[in-house]
């Protein structure tokens, strides 16, 4: 028994601690009409080294921001109402040393010369989701709530690098969900 807690030990060890890639520092929402909700999320971005590698040696990152519009149901948890996705991709581009920060939904392109300057445009697209709701579909007295969070998705990266930016705990948000109320 002390032998497997010892290799349990050394292991955790031997591997790298998860690197905070993106915090969400604040969100909040705003109606943009009676039809439209516009979820903002101020997000800090860094990239562990994993990802870093990957991007200097041509391979896209994708990266997915959820939100969703719950409300509540007693003991038994939140229930979805609305949920929504946006996938943005960050690329590097050697012969040009520019990034490119690409929303996949839009397909809308922009560039930055630094790294700095793509996470800056990744944080403010990934940190802009609109939810088409009917306003007038909300039930009074009901306590809503929006919750979102951003994560890299493992699925568009390729294979050894799958395992190896999981094994690594490459790309870590806040636990669970932030979540806020709708008032």
């Amino acid at each position: 028994m002390r032998a497997l807690f010892a290799g349990l030990l050394a292991l955790m060890l031997l591997l790298p601690s998860a690197t905070m890639a993106a915090e969400i520092r604040h969100a909040d929402h705003i109606w943009q009409d009676e039809h439209r909700l516009l979820v903002r999320v101020q997000l800090d971005m860094d990239l562990p080294e994993v990802l870093l590698d990957a991007l200097a040696n041509g391979v896209g990152v994708d990266f997915v921001s959820e939100v969703r519009l719950e409300y509540r149901r007693g003991i038994i948890g939140e229930r979805t109402v609305m949920a929504q996705t946006r996938a943005v991709r960050l690329e590097y581009y050697a012969l040009s040393r520019h990034y490119a920060v690409t929303d996949l939904q839009r397909q809308k392109i922009e560039l930055a010369p630094t790294l700095g300057d793509a996470l800056e445009v990744l944080a403010r697209r990934l940190g802009r989701v609109v939810l088409d709701l009917d306003r007038a579909s909300l039930r009074p007295g009901r306590d809503y709530t929006l919750a979102t969070r951003v994560l890299v998705d493992h699925a568009a990266l390729p294979l050894p690098l799958q395992w190896d930016a999981r094994l690594r705990g490459a790309y870590v948000t806040r636990l669970g969900w932030y979540r806020w109320s709708l008032d």
